[in-house]
């Protein structure tokens, strides 16, 4: 028997690690599968990779401020994040020695597989090995998950350092030893500052969330915690504690920080506008209604894929189901919270009551402009409460229930799975043929273009090219960076191109790239208001890209091409310690 039980443990804690890695190997096929080709690359992603391939070149050009919070034009310019984000991409662009677009996307398919490692062992902080392993499978295999870690955008790395954040606020609430203590709040300050840095959004839910959950552990409403709030002790810990952040916060701030030195608080200033400014005008009512709808319509899309198009009326099965675990897990979350007196696991419901309610009301004002990025804070969220049925029925109707549990945790991940290959075979269609594109949900353009068809448009232009010809090129507004950066990328300095003019240039050589339509060039001659032949075409995918020829325009041999300046609204490192770039 003894021999039996040893053996019988020993399989056990071999099992675990090896289901761990079987679901992390699984999770990362399917996040690689034809990662290059399939790859988003719009206009906010040949923004950054332009910036970083300018900061390869020359890391003074690294820059002090990040993305734009939105796409909301200030007074005073735009309001942008803290640059950490484009830290990332540099390192992997230095780390690869290439400037590739997918080496741009490599750090949010990292933090999107160790968001998953970080899932197990954050719910162990309240879950057994069997439901943690469960929850983890299931974050995994989103549907909606897969596809934030498959390109490259500055808010898709925040699920894992929201879950670093709070893991290391639990860690440092439970623990008990004060040594040990000092890492788990320095652990916390490093994923918070990051986080924060990642989407304007995930800024107000972290620093709400995580100073509410810090407040009910202070509890100052218990007259003996006053009390010992001023004991030397713990006086002498909080200025520890409150040095321990100060010193990381404004390490990793530090450019943000010297940024609003020289611009005299232009950012600082950006960010007091934004939150001044109006939300939509609608009734209360109406606002708390419309987010009740697009809160169920999304955590129903997190949970089964399904709910990815069309109102609640279109996907009632799915919806109910979704609005069931919710409901569930909200009263289980309350329950076990009343019931239960380990205080370690206590402040883990604590956390997750917190976390669904602070998210719901940030996202009141904004409820009628939401869109899948800002559930990235609560992509966890639904399995979490998965886990807490789970655990309830087995503690109610006995161990059987385990299979129970098994079942849906197979249901939801083949839901999810069908979701991701339903969405795979409209990316494969696209590569070759126009198709109506319903399951690309994470950007505004849902044109179904994808990196692979963009690089074979840069390549027909580049070997169309002729020598000694100056290119200009009519594109739609989101693909012009993106072929612009991959004609740069061509290396070649005897290929000189630009966006479609109509000038005086002898050495003129124009193209269009189109959607492939009937009428997809019409809108070239509805522009320009001029007449023009097609000398060649091809069809790539869902785009058409066409040499073309204006044989009715002027042309003079004085004419001399003018490069842009490329100036920006922000500072870079130049600006700081080397020859200035954007010093006002």
């Amino acid at each position: 028997m003894k021999k039996y039980f040893i053996e019988t443990l020993a399989q056990r804690k071999f099992v675990v690690p090896m289901l761990i890695l079987a679901i992390m190997i699984a999770a990362f096929a399917v996040r690689i599968y034809k990662h290059e080709d399939w790859l988003y690359f719009k206009m906010d992603q040949a923004r950054d990779a332009m910036l970083i391939s300018k900061a390869i070149a020359d890391p003074g050009y690294l820059p002090l401020l990040g993305p734009r919070a939105g796409a909301t034009t200030l007074e005073s310019g735009f309001l942008r994040l803290g640059p950490v984000y484009y830290y990332f991409q540099y390192l992997a662009a230095l780390i690869a020695h290439s400037t590739e677009p997918y080496v741009m996307a490599y750090p949010d398919l990292f933090f999107s597989l160790a968001a998953i490692a970080l899932v197990y062992f954050f719910s162990r902080l309240y879950f057994s090995q069997k439901h943690a392993l469960m929850i983890m499978a299931m974050y995994a295999f989103s549907f909606i998950i897969i596809q934030y870690s498959r390109f490259a955008w500055n808010p898709n790395s925040l699920q894992f350092f929201l879950l670093l954040t709070f893991f290391g606020l639990l860690k440092f609430i439970n623990e008990e030893d004060a040594k040990k203590k000092k890492w788990w709040i320095a652990l916390w300050t490093f994923a918070l500052a990051i986080g924060s840095q990642l989407h304007f959004f995930g800024f107000f839910s972290l620093l709400g969330i995580s100073g509410l959950v810090i407040l009910y552990s202070l509890k100052p409403w218990s007259k003996e915690s006053w009390k010992k709030y001023f004991q030397k002790t713990t006086l002498l810990n909080f200025s520890k504690y409150f040095a321990i952040v100060t010193i990381i916060f404004v390490f990793i701030y530090a450019p943000v920080i010297i940024s609003d030195v020289f611009e005299k608080g232009q950012n600082a200033n950006n960010f007091i506008e934004a939150l001044g400014s109006k939300p939509t005008n609608k009734p209360l009512i109406e606002k708390i209604g419309k987010n009740l709808e697009e809160n169920l319509n999304y955590y129903c899309l997190i949970t089964t894929s399904d709910c990815y198009a069309g109102d609640l009326g279109d996907n009632t099965g799915s919806v109910l189901v979704t609005g069931l675990i919710l409901m569930a897990g909200l009263f289980l979350s309350v329950w076990n919270f009343i019931k239960i007196k380990d205080e370690k696991k206590r402040n883990f419901l604590v956390l997750l009551m917190i976390w669904i309610g602070v998210f719901f009301i940030l996202t009141i004002p904004i409820s009628f402009q939401l869109r899948p990025r800002f559930f990235i804070v609560v992509f966890a969220v639904p399995f979490i409460f998965l886990g807490l049925l789970f655990e309830f029925l087995e503690n109610r109707y006995g161990k059987k229930m385990f299979f129970v549990a098994l079942l849906v945790t197979m249901a939801i991940i083949i839901s999810n799975m069908y979701g991701t290959y339903a969405w795979f075979s409209e990316q494969s269609a696209s590569q070759n043929s126009r198709i109506k594109v319903k399951r690309t949900l994470i950007l505004k353009a849902k044109d179904g273009v994808t990196l692979g068809e963009l690089q074979r448009v840069a390549d027909f232009i580049y070997i169309k090219h002729k020598e000694g010809a100056n290119i200009y090129y009519y594109v739609k507004p989101e693909h012009e960076r993106p072929i612009q950066y991959l004609l740069e990328e061509k290396h070649d300095p005897n290929f000189n191109f630009s966006t479609l003019k109509i000038n005086k240039d002898p050495n003129a050589q124009y193209f269009a790239i189109v959607p492939d339509k009937k009428d997809g060039l019409d809108s070239v001659g509805d522009k320009y208001k001029l007449d023009f032949d097609v000398l060649s075409r091809e069809k790539v995918g869902q785009l058409l890209v066409a040499e073309i020829n204006f044989p009715t325009r002027a042309v003079s041999a004085e004419f001399k091409v003018k490069k842009d300046s490329g100036s920006e609204d922000r500072l870079f490192w130049k600006d700081v310690f080397g020859t200035k770039v954007n010093v006002k």
